[in-house]
This record gives C-alpha cells, structure tokens and sequence, in this order.
C-alpha cells in the first residue's frame, strides 16, 4: 500500500484530536475571563474538523484504488491540559510540527507517488498552519504583555494573499510577506479588539473592491498593479470598486478564511462561495461536502 493513505489518515486523527483540545483550550481561555483567546480556539477547532473532513475525504477517494478498509497507524498527540498560557503555547509547538515537518513530507510523498492534487493541498495546509502558529504567538505576546488588562484594541495586518498576520501599528514600505512573499500593498489593517463587549471605534463605511468574475471581496483602499483576485486569479482589471459595510470588516478577532470545495470525481479545487446547483467546470460533477 503507499504511504498516502496512511499519512491521510494520520492527518485525519490528528486534526480530529486537536479539535477537541482546542476546544477545551476555549473553555479554560473563558473560564479566565480571556474571551478573545477563548473565540480564537474555538475558531481553530471549526478549522480543525473542516481539515479532518478533507483527510476523510481523500481516504475515501483512495479506497477507489488500494481497497482497505482499515487502517493501523502510530500518531503522536500531546496531553497538555493547563493554563491558557501553557495551552498556547503546546497549541504553537502542534502547529509549528505540522507545517514545518508533518504536512510538507506528506506533500512530497504524495506527489511521489503520483497524487498531485493532494500534494497541493498538503501544501497549503502547511500555510495554514504556519498562519495559525503566527496568529497564536501574537496572542501569547499579548498575555505575557498582560496586554488585555493594558488595553481596549491593537493595531494588526493581513495579508490578503495568504492570511499571514502580524501586530504592528505600522509596516516598514520594504516589508514582505514571510508566508508568501507579497509586499506591503497587499496588506489590510484591522482593529483587533481586546474588549469584546466594546463597541467598534470604526464604525464607518470603507472604500473596497469585489471581483466581476467570482465575487470576492477585499477591503483595500487600493488595489496593487500586480493583483491577483485570491479566488479565481483574474487581474485588478476585473476588479471595481465598493463600499462595504462594516459589518464586512470590523473585527472581534481574526477573520476566517474563504470556503475551499474539492471536486470528488476529478479533483479540482475552487475557493468561492457556492451556488445551490453548482457544477464543477472542469467535469461537470455535481458539488460536494465543504472540505474548509
């Protein structure tokens, strides 16, 4: 049997366990009064399970062709059960493994051993990963930095090619992304607010963009020469301007990432919110279960 049905289903395990610590991580992170941290795992654990879905998923393709029914394999699964500090940062150490080590072997044995659609998908999990590593040690600053006790918001940025988010109340013009490279233009500054229960101090309308081709929205004052729509790839000559409501960019915490569908008959990969009735353009197959 090859090996990628068995790192699948490592995978699969292992996403579905750290949902749940995730979510137990949420309800020590409230049991402390830290409700940011508290929504922030449980945002994860919704990742989590999106990404245990993909794994089963692609299981299920490959029973097609290697006809198992079972699999034994060995996962390494960490047991920390602490504070919310302690819980960060095992959370960090997890999500450093994978898309360091776990996730990018996984992406080379696949594309060895022929599956390339699920190489680039390992691929970008690994991205995931990373950017979730990076939301969490901002988080973690802010709790050695007794930061919630200090103050009602912080300044932050995201990338709006990959997700990378970094907090800093302004960006260097020569800074680029570390996940994916892109410069400052492609970057959005958020209010980050460290009081829930506050109201926003933007409630105001802000000037954005929304591709013609898939719809996808981005709330920059404007658009790089080199844009690529993160949805579909079309130009910024397929992008016009709108204004978005608030609703569209004010924050608690960070945002979630667009749905990703996976085709079950042919493997293409689309990041868009579907229609009812939608069709694979490639082959015509009827859509599937959302995979993240």
């Amino acid at each position: 049997m090859k090996r990628t049905a068995n790192n699948l289903m490592i995978g699969f395990i292992r996403e579905s366990q750290t949902r749940i610590r995730h979510e137990i991580y949420a309800e020590i992170a409230k049991s402390e009064n830290l409700l940011l941290i508290s929504k922030t795992f449980r945002d994860l654990a919704i990742q989590n399970f999106s990404n245990a879905n993909w794994f089963y998923e692609m299981l299920q393709q490959l029973k097609k062709d290697e006809f198992f029914e079972s699999l034994m394999v060995e996962v390494k699964s960490p047991t920390t059960y602490s504070t919310t500090i302690h819980n960060i940062e095992s959370s960090i150490e997890e999500e450093d493994e994978e898309w360091q080590n776990f996730y990018p072997n996984y992406a080379n044995t696949a594309e060895t051993e022929g599956y390339k659609n699920i190489a680039k998908k390992l691929r970008k999990f690994a991205q995931i990963k990373r950017n979730q590593s990076q939301r969490l040690k901002m988080l973690l600053d802010l709790v050695n930095n007794n930061a919630f006790s200090k103050k009602k918001e912080i300044v932050f940025w995201k990338c709006m090619a990959c997700g990378y988010e970094v907090a800093n109340y302004e960006l260097s013009d020569d800074y680029s992304c570390p996940s994916c490279g892109h410069f400052k233009s492609y970057f959005q500054r958020k209010i980050l607010q460290l009081v829930p229960n506050e109201k926003s101090l933007e409630q105001r309308e802000i000037s954005g963009w929304v591709c013609m081709e898939c719809g996808y929205e981005i709330a920059l004052e404007e658009l790089p020469d080199d844009w690529k729509c993160v949805s579909c790839g079309r130009s910024k000559a397929y992008f016009k301007r709108k204004i978005l409501k608030p609703k569209d960019f004010i924050i608690h915490s960070t945002e979630k990432e667009k749905a990703h569908w996976v085709c079950l008959e042919c493997g293409n990969e689309e990041e868009i919110d579907m229609p009812v009735g939608w069709k694979c353009p490639k082959c015509g197959f009827p859509q599937h279960n959302k995979t993240r």
